[in-house]
């Protein structure tokens, strides 16, 4: 009998093997890596043509995640040409775009999305960060007004209609806006970073000061706190780890990543096609370098090396990238009341809605762990608590995203949607005691 249940499970899992192909790998596979190639070969092979476009949307999104973000265009613009124009491949190759400086071509795709989807604050979010970029404050403030006018809770659009005041020159309404954006998220360090330069600019040092102390608590990698603090005369104890993660993120971008790029101030890169470090900030205008950079460390594409680093490493790297923004080791004072248009720090254009993320917690991942943030243990003692995730030294937006991508021992294979990731890890993250 045991040898026919052996045999019976043996050919269970031969049946299991059988059924994988192409087209689940391209959909499901954890792997990042296996999910290029199953999207390649949907592509090359004989499948109908809506599979080729979801396949092509599908390689888009991966190579625009990894930072090929030429290759993310055409894929995406494949998609298009093989299928009705949706809200997905349209925004992705807005995204794309964007990276690529065709900060015109990305608005062009967000008007036709939101033409299909006309009230999603998601969309109207992302078309006021590419005005922005463009430098069209008016048009990026009604963008961003509409966006809270749907969704009144995004922390995210409040922090970047005030970076659109400062930039129209009503630094108090943007001040107002980073502190509505920090009571909505309280351990949002861009907005506390944000509103520090606001303060420094009209000539509050103190409010300055205890904002950028906060920024650097919350996210050692903000170099723009740490050079805050030096300005005003007032260093805190977390600018020695500040720097500390530049010493680090130098010496591993010299060990990994100098054989492609330009990893100094200076010089070309010896393959042409990867950029120069210092060029970074230059390829995502307005954006941290954080979550671009990360996932494309974390999600290789075809032509960049495969190697893994941890997300406390990721951290380093990007301080050290940091360090190299045009101005940030000199930085002039500019006159009382005017913007400084570098000191401003931007991010992905969605950090995550904190409800849906923990209505998301509580339907998907209760099962194992302690969800709830209170001290009771996890249903499953080899699953952390969520409170001990967000607790974690070091733990950062980019640390959950990358964290989540990996396949766990112990953790379900579970395809997390974009969306979904990043308002679980939003809502993680207002897990995090505040740090003294």
């Amino acid at each position: 009998m045991k040898r026919l249940v052996i045999s019976l499970g043996a050919l269970w899992l031969a049946a299991g093997a059988a059924l994988a192909g192409p087209l689940e790998d391209c959909a499901q596979a954890r792997n990042s890596a296996a999910r290029l190639k199953g999207c390649s070969d949907v592509i090359a092979g004989a499948f109908s043509t809506d599979d080729k476009a979801r396949a092509y949307r599908n390689r888009a999104g991966l190579r625009l995640e990894a930072g090929a973000a030429a290759d993310a265009v055409n894929d995406y613009t494949q998609a298009l040409r093989l299928a009705p124009p949706d809200v997905a491949g349209l925004s992705g190759r807005a995204r794309a775009r964007i990276v690529m400086g065709d900060v015109a071509g990305a608005i062009q795709d967000y008007d036709e999305a939101l033409k299909l989807t006309p009230d999603s604050a998601t969309l109207l979010l992302a078309r006021g960060h590419a005005h922005y970029v463009r430098g069209n404050a008016k048009a990026a403030i009604a963008d961003f007004s509409e966006a809270l006018r749907i969704n009144p809770s995004s922390a995210s659009a409040f922090n970047q209609r005030g970076l659109a005041f400062r930039r129209s020159g009503d630094t108090e309404r943007a001040i107002a806006d980073y502190t509505s954006a920090i009571t909505i998220n309280p351990v949002y360090a861009l907005a506390y970073n944000n509103r520090g330069y606001a303060y420094e600019a009209i000539g509050k040092k103190a409010e300055a000061i205890a904002d950028f102390r906060a920024a650097l608590m919350l996210d050692a990698s903000l170099v723009g706190a740490r050079d805050g603090l030096a300005r005003l005369g007032a260093p805190a104890a977390t600018v020695a780890e500040t720097e500390q993660r530049i010493r680090e993120g130098r010496a591993l971008v010299s060990n990994y990543c100098i054989g492609c790029h330009a990893v100094g101030p200076t010089g070309d890169s010896p393959n042409p096609k990867a950029p120069p470090f210092r060029t970074l900030s230059a390829r995502h205008p307005g954006l941290s370098l954080r979550e671009p950079l990360s996932r494309g460390i974390a999600a290789p594409h075809d032509l960049m090396p495969k190697f893994a680093l941890t997300p406390d490493q990721v951290d380093t790297i990007i301080a050290y990238i940091n360090s190299l923004t045009p101005g940030a080791a000199k930085q002039v004072q500019p006159p009382k009341g005017k913007l400084a248009p570098w000191r401003v720090a931007t991010e992905a254009v969605e950090t995550g809605s904190i409800a849906d993320g923990r209505a998301y917690a509580q339907k998907t991942c209760a099962e194992c762990h302690n969800v709830s943030g209170s001290d009771a243990r996890s249903p499953n003692p080899k699953s952390p608590r969520f409170r001990d995730i967000a607790n974690t030294p070091g733990m950062t937006f980019t640390a959950l995203t990358v964290w989540s991508r990996s396949t766990h021992a112990t953790m379900p294979n579970i395809i997390i949607p974009q969306s979904d990731l990043e308002n679980l890890s939003a809502y993680i993250l207002s897990l995090r005691a505040q740090r003294q």
